[in-house]
């Protein structure tokens, strides 16, 4: 689940850290036909890697679950971190 103040690296890219600042959801409303809308969930980062720092983004939860894993403090998760 994601929380926010929460941190998250990159799958892809493991020196890439990012910090969960909001969640929102966005509508995207179709104008040829204004009855149709969905309902995007969206996550903000602020970027706490050393070539981006400071800097906002936002993507799609469903980005967000795709290429972004939560960092959590447990032992197990520490030891799976250090061996990447």
């Amino acid at each position: 689940m994601i929380k926010i103040g929460s941190l998250a690296r990159h799958k892809h890219n493991k020196d890439k850290l990012a910090q969960v600042i909001g969640l929102w959801n966005k509508r995207d409303i179709d104008y040829e036909c204004p009855e149709s809308v969905a309902i995007i969930g969206m996550v903000r980062l602020i970027y706490i890697d050393e070539g981006s720092l400071g800097r906002e983004g936002s993507v799609s939860r469903r980005a967000f679950h795709t290429n972004w894993e939560i960092i959590t403090d447990t032992p197990d998760n520490t030891n799976n971190l250090r061996s990447k």
